[in-house]
């Protein structure tokens, strides 16, 4: 039987420092042909050093990388895209969702905010909140340079590689991200997980817009995609014996990480329902409450986003309803249908 915790031989773990409050994000490079990086890190000089110094403790160089995938498009993923890209011509392989955010981040920020504003009002957010989460989204693009998808990546593609040969099978697992995939190797057993599963925190269900081209379209329930994707990945066969994530350590039991993972949000979404039972409340009025003590603007943003997807999920299972009028959104419970 293969040891669980033993490195893998066709892989190699490259953590990388970042700036942000997550200190730390993982890459991942296949040492096969073509010689391929999996995410890369943002846009920043100590970054960059740490990746060059990993690749040479390999006998790597970022002039010899022939491909690069970015799992979804989150800054701390994919900012160094466009400078691996300039110096080493490698091909660029994403799910078509993350192209906006790759080719121009700054102009489709812009195009989101009207959305945004949106969410925010409907949901009763304070001035002074609104401010800290612009201000916060004004800076993301200094993380990332342009870059173009070369190669797009969706459900049941297969990356194939030689010396050693390997077939790597890519699953389309939107939640974290609506750009979001895996990539399952079904002979090793292994899982490159991203963000889709962290073994230490809970992945965000981050709001989003519907996909450009869909403008009016119904805004993604992304928690509720999340917990149906989670299941899939713990669904496949053979079992993974080992998840590689975006930031921190492997997990070995994508099974039981899946069931503590919906516990947690089967345990946030009661909580959520509860504090409806003394009346309808904003989406503010809920989120403030359970995440008292944040500062940061992008803090603020994850929170709300974490709540709305509860009320989400709730939703969909005839728990709570949603309430408009002059243009406030209250949500409350819905009475319970007998039998």
């Amino acid at each position: 039987m293969r040891n669980k915790k033993a490195p893998s031989p066709l892989l190699k773990l490259i953590t990388l420092p970042t700036p942000f409050p997550l200190s730390t994000v993982n890459a991942v490079l296949i040492e096969a042909q073509p010689l391929t990086l999996i995410d890369c890190g943002p846009k920043d000089p100590g970054t960059l050093a740490a990746l060059e110094a990993a690749l040479a403790a390999r006998g790597h160089r970022i002039e010899d990388l022939r491909q690069l995938v970015l799992t979804h498009h989150h800054v701390d993923h994919v900012g160094l895209a466009g400078t691996i890209v300039a110096r080493s011509g490698a091909a660029v392989l994403s799910h078509p969702y993350n192209a906006p955010y790759l080719t121009n981040f700054e102009a489709h920020r812009q195009r989101n905010l009207p959305f945004f504003a949106q969410i925010w009002a409907e949901g009763g957010v304070p001035g002074p909140i609104l401010e800290k989460m612009l201000h916060s989204s004004e800076g993301m693009g200094r993380w990332l340079d342009p870059v173009a998808i070369t190669r797009p990546l969706d459900e049941g593609d297969i990356l194939t590689f030689t010396d050693p040969p390997q077939q790597w099978r890519v699953y389309y697992t939107p939640g974290h991200a609506g750009g979001l995939i895996c990539l399952y190797n079904n002979h090793t057993a292994e899982l490159l997980a991203n963000d889709h599963l962290i073994r230490d925190i809970s992945s965000n269900p981050v709001l989003e817009p519907p996909p450009l081209g869909s403008v009016g379209g119904p805004r993604p329930k992304r928690l509720v995609e999340y917990l149906r994707h989670m299941q899939r990945m713990a669904a496949l066969a053979p079992a993974p014996r080992i998840a590689y994530t975006g930031h921190g350590e492997p997990v070995l039991d994508v099974g039981e990480l899946v069931r503590k993972r919906t516990a947690f949000h089967r345990r946030r979404a009661d909580k959520i329902h509860a504090a409806l039972a003394a009346g309808p409340r904003t989406l503010w009025q809920l989120t403030e409450p359970l995440f008292a003590r944040l500062t940061r603007g992008m803090d603020f943003f994850l929170a709300i986003s974490e709540t709305l997807a509860h009320l989400d999920l709730l939703e969909s299972e005839g728990r709570v309803e949603a309430l408009c009028r002059n243009g406030l959104v209250t949500w409350a419970q819905r009475p319970a249908v007998s039998d």
